[in-house]
């Protein structure tokens, strides 16, 4: 099985971008990470930028997916321990989303309310569930899913790393096995509030490559957005034969 991958990461309407990304591409699969910093200027950029490096530094040592739950925890130890020999800094945090495959397997983590996608046949098929307040009263049958996008509660996050104790990731029960034609999407809140999951279902069946899958939604995106809007990014990643 092979994977191929595009990514981008906009500032957006703010100074800064908080956000980071990074993957590495294996010959039978790969490592991919976003992560959305929190905390203000620079702790929220530095706690993304660890949460990525750290995580992917790891798939490289352990070149399996069973790993993946050790990651996250390093990650959040990586974090905390920057945070206490920092004594200047201020609270750092981020979300994260990780996927990982391997051959014909694929599983992934999240912590927060970035997201992963995953689009089979034209179709979503797996949606990672933010660790949110608004995801709560979705569980709750108050509001529905899509008016979590712009709902007043939407940045209320109850789990993000770089919290005080242990924090809580967010696996499937099983790996999956992948089939050449699936695709995945990691992205940050500021993406996935302005593009709807049917639009990612549409813009996929007309796209051949990740690059021109990204491109597509990015131009949605930007035609709706405001002068401030928060930063965004993405990573597509396609499977093939």
């Amino acid at each position: 099985m092979q994977y191929s991958s595009a990514s981008i990461s906009n500032k957006g309407g703010r100074e800064v971008n908080q956000d980071f990304i990074g993957f590495n591409e294996l010959e039978n699969g790969g490592c991919w990470v976003v992560a959305d910093g929190l905390g203000g200027y620079q702790a929220g950029e530095v706690a993304s930028r660890l949460a990525v490096e750290t995580i992917l530094q790891e798939s490289q040592m352990r070149n399996d997916i069973q790993w993946l739950k050790e990651g996250i925890e390093q990650t959040q130890k990586v974090i905390r321990k920057h945070l206490l020999l920092e004594t200047t800094a201020k609270p750092m945090r981020t979300t994260v989303v990780v996927l990982l495959c391997k051959n014909s397997f694929a599983t992934w983590a999240h912590v927060g309310d970035s997201r992963l996608y995953m689009i089979r046949n034209g179709k979503v098929m797996v949606q990672t569930k933010d660790h949110s307040v608004c995801q709560a009263l979705v569980n709750a049958g108050e509001i529905t899913a899509d008016q979590i996008r712009f709902h007043e509660d939407r940045n209320r996050l109850f789990r993000v790393l770089g919290s005080e104790g242990a924090v809580k990731a967010t696996f499937p029960e099983n790996e999956m096995t992948v089939y050449p034609g699936d695709s995945f999407l990691l992205c940050s809140d500021g993406f996935w509030e302005y593009i709807t999951e049917e639009e990612m279902e549409n813009t996929r069946l007309i796209c051949s490559t990740p690059s021109d899958w990204l491109q597509l939604m990015e131009i949605n995106l930007k035609g709706r957005t405001l002068e401030n809007n928060d930063n965004y990014s993405a990573i597509a990643v396609f499977v093939s034969e």
